[in-house]
């Protein structure tokens, strides 16, 4: 019999390791693990800096992007407050983990009501999230009556789940769908519990192949009996129980190897705001905490780790925190000092890199030989911080694929110390010189390191196209005669002020009239060709007279008619005043 046990011991632990170090293949559109991935998180309640920055200090230290798991309630909806936080998240390179609740109704939660899907895909649609993956957990623990309306249903379950991903995936691409984390050790005790592998075998029964559907796996691998089993043992109900879970998938046919999200795990320590004997001290958890890292949860197939409890200051959870009790300043147990110092992976997920041009162009027409500063502005529209301070620094550049060796086009890089969150602008000053003649093509695209962003179309914020192009034709000058007059005189000779707005920005210059009111013929190299500027012939004493023309390569007109006497302007300079008069010389 023992010999017995034994083998089949030793053929359940090598298919669980063919299992979970196949290599994954997630059906979202990146897999996690297709990149550098720091798999070290924590669980947090509130979403504020107060959580988020100690969530980043314990996780990020001696690493990059690692993962937080925060439940949104379906009361707290509300877009402004967690797209501050997402921002927030976003500035300290930490990944949600986006967990599903209802709403608590005396002593359990809510079941979701008939389409409340729609609602959630909307406002989770509506965010922009720190990275292209969108993690969101659909709801909690549905083996346990108290987190289902009082009373388990596996089938109910499994068709809310099949509606979300439906409705997710059909909205967004980029959510990654993961199911709710079971409770390993509930008995079969209905309505109160289910037990984990009759629950999934009656859901996978109501939505055959449920479990396909999904794009990563959740657990919830406590260490029970009583959260406070070693961090060495192995199966149903212990820090490995994630292993024993993937097997149970491949009992129901899944073939899938979804990649692993340990969203709830972690030890009960005795200190809390009452001290229990009966738990393990905090060193002895620390240690476990340390072997666990480093032995049961250090797989490939494993994308995030999120300890069970960042801060609980109240009964219930107390002594899970990892936040002392009541303790003023940032003091923590000694394992958040453990998980903190232990080496980590520089994570690297995929983010979108998107922009719009707002203002300015490459111009269609310039004049030969023609120095030009061009400004073009772009919003950052994507997911990156552009000149991110956070971690590694990438530097973002606007740099010319085509027409720069043509028209002298040089990379513009941000300066290291101006950083673009999304929704920001930042304006390039580009340089460029025309050729003597021809026409050229320009392709400009926004660069981070070496990676190249993808652009907003200005009519359509869902078409993205690769570069930026324009196509500018070389011409001749622009040349300018200007014809004025003065009203109620007959020589209008004399000193004029012409002042020009357009697309290569205001400029003002003298203007010298004869007695017929003509200017000589003068070259405006700065004066685009096929370009409307706006232009205003001034004088002392004089209202101003406007026009706006569009500018053609060769000599052009200006005809601004007589300008009207400003009376106001000279009635306390006598001798001005009288030189308007209309019998004055």
């Amino acid at each position: 019999m023992v010999a017995q046990m034994f083998k089949s011991l030793i053929l359940s632990l090598s298919a669980a390791c063919y299992l979970l170090f196949a290599v994954p293949v997630a059906h979202a559109i990146v897999d996690p693990l297709s990149v550098p991935n720091n798999k070290f998180g924590i669980h947090i309640i509130q979403a504020t800096p107060d959580e988020s920055s100690p969530a980043a200090q314990l996780v990020n230290t001696n690493g990059d992007w690692g993962y937080i798991t925060v439940l949104i309630e379906s009361k707290d909806r509300n877009s402004g407050k967690w797209q501050e936080f997402f921002n927030d998240l976003r500035r300290r390179h930490l990944i949600p983990l986006v967990r599903l609740a209802t709403e608590p109704e005396g002593d359990c939660w809510k079941r979701p009501y008939e389409g409340e899907e729609k609602a959630w895909v909307d406002f989770l649609d509506d965010l922009n999230w720190p990275t292209k993956n969108r993690y969101v957990i659909v709801y909690n623990e549905p083996n346990h009556a108290k987190e289902w309306g009082n009373k388990v249903d596996a089938s109910l379950y499994a068709k809310v789940l099949d509606q979300f991903v439906a409705a997710l995936k059909n909205k967004n691409q980029d959510f990654f769908v993961l199911n709710a984390g079971f409770d390993a050790s509930a008995p079969s005790n209905p309505p109160a519990f289910e037990d984990q592998v009759v629950f999934m075998k009656k859901m996978n029964e109501a939505v055959p192949g449920i479990f396909e559907k999904l794009d990563g796996w959740v657990s919830h691998s406590y260490p029970n009996p009583g959260f406070v089993g070693f961090p060495d043992a192995v199966g149903r109900g212990t820090v490995r129980t994630y292993a024993w879970e993937i097997q149970q998938l491949r009992n129901l046919g899944v073939s899938k190897n979804l990649p692993i999200f340990i969203t709830e795990t972690g030890w009960k320590h005795a200190e809390g705001l009452d001290f229990d004997p009966w738990l393990p001290k905090v060193d002895t958890v620390n240690e476990y905490y340390r072997q666990a890292f480093e032995s049961a949860w250090n797989i490939s197939r494993i994308v995030a780790v999120t300890p069970f409890l960042l801060n609980y200051q109240e009964t219930l959870f107390d002594h899970f925190s990892f936040k002392k009790i009541a303790a003023e300043g940032q003091e923590y147990y000694s394992m958040y000092q453990t998980i903190r110092d232990l080496p980590k992976v520089d994570g690297k997920p995929v983010q979108e890199n998107k922009a719009k041009l707002t203002q300015g162009e490459i111009y269609s027409s310039v004049v030969s030989g023609q120095n030009y500063v061009v400004s073009l502005t772009f919003k950052n529209t994507g997911q990156s911080i552009w000149n991110d301070p956070q971690g590694k620094f990438e530097e973002v550049k606007l740099a010319a694929t085509e027409g720069a060796k043509e028209l002298g086009i040089d990379p513009v890089a941000i300066p290291k110390e101006i950083s673009v969150e999304p929704g920001k602008e930042y304006t390039f000053q580009v340089r460029l010189r025309s050729p003597l003649s021809g026409t050229y093509k320009v392709a400009l695209n926004l660069f981070k390191e070496e990676k190249q962003f993808d652009f907003t179309q200005k009519n359509s914020p869902t078409v993205y196209s690769n570069n930026l192009e324009f196509t500018t034709v070389v011409k001749s000058p622009v040349i300018l005669k200007i014809k004025g007059g003065l009203s109620w005189k007959e020589d209008f000779s004399g000193n004029y002020i012409l002042s020009i707005k357009g697309a290569t920005g205001e400029n003002s210059q003298n203007i010298n009239l004869d007695k017929n009111g003509l200017s000589a013929e003068i070259e405006a190299r700065y004066l685009l060709p096929d370009y409307a500027f706006d232009f205003a012939l001034e004088k002392p004493y004089y209202q101003p007279s406007k026009l706006q023309q569009t500018m053609h390569a060769g000599v052009n007109i200006l005809d601004f008619g007589k300008l009207n006497p400003d009376i106001l302007s000279a009635l306390f300079n006598f001798r001005e005043f009288w030189k308007l008069l209309p019998f004055s010389k």
